[in-house]
């Protein structure tokens, strides 16, 4: 990841102490992006790479959050988010999951599979809440996981709320042809708001998701993953639950 840059805030003038404190900030959640996307594999070579900084200046960043509390390195280097980070984001989440259970029900009710909340964390969608179907064959996702934006239902969702840059940037890592068919796939997610995922992200599993804006500008979806037949078989009903899921009040707009 290129090493974030701020604006010229007035030419020939040499950069604040405000001006400093920002790019610090930006460095600081780009790093914490980075290590949220590979918890536990990240060391101080791995996260120096990644940023595009100085050694010497990834490791001052990193004492930083080691300091505060926003990360941890164990005794084999191994970087991980910190205890007083993963506190905020929990309180955070578990109030996202309040606002949003009653839509997840009455998505879980209306198509009888089951149902999904996720947020946009570091790169990834965390899975927050679920409702699983009562049906015998079913996809059940752990909460607590993290799936990747490109080829899943909730991911390619969030994508579409994204500007151009944002999308070419989360696409980065795929070969240019398949960056291309994502980029199609979000350009018709942004008109009809309702995302598929059919067999990509795991072979028999197909799902359709949407997502919005939530308190405090959570990007928040709601997914329903079925056995990839039934889902054929009802994917006309999957999609009206969702799209009427979209006119809950708990979307901020």
């Amino acid at each position: 990841m290129a090493d974030p840059k701020i604006s010229v805030v007035g030419e020939g003038r040499a950069p604040s102490a405000r001006d400093d404190g920002i790019q610090v900030l930006r460095r600081a959640a780009a790093a914490l992006d980075e290590i949220a996307t590979a918890p536990g594999r990240l060391r101080l070579v791995d996260l120096h790479g990644r940023l595009g900084l100085a050694k010497s200046t990834t490791r001052r960043l990193l004492v930083g959050l080691v300091e505060v509390g926003f990360a941890t390195v164990d005794d084999d280097g191994r970087i991980v988010l910190g205890e007083r980070l993963l506190g905020l984001a929990n309180a955070n989440a578990a109030q996202i999951t309040s606002a949003f259970r009653p839509t997840l029900e009455r998505v879980a009710e209306a198509t009888g599979e089951t149902a999904d909340l996720s947020v946009y964390r570091g790169g990834q969608m965390l899975f927050i809440d679920q409702i699983e179907s009562p049906h015998r064959l079913r996809a059940v996702s752990a909460i607590g996981g993290r799936f990747t934006l490109y080829d899943t239902a909730n991911g390619k969702a969030a994508l579409a709320l994204f500007d151009d840059a944002g999308v070419d940037s989360a696409l980065a890592c795929l070969d240019p042809a398949a960056a291309d068919r994502v980029r199609a796939e979000i350009s018709q997610v942004r008109t009809d708001r309702v995302a598929f995922d059919r067999d990509e992200h795991t072979d028999g599993i197909s799902a359709a998701g949407i997502a919005g804006r939530a308190a405090g500008g959570n990007i928040v979806a709601i997914s329903v993953p079925a056995p990839t037949d039934r889902f054929r078989e009802h994917a006309d009903r999957i999609v009206t639950a969702l799209r009427s899921a979209l006119d809950s009040p708990v979307w901020s707009g």
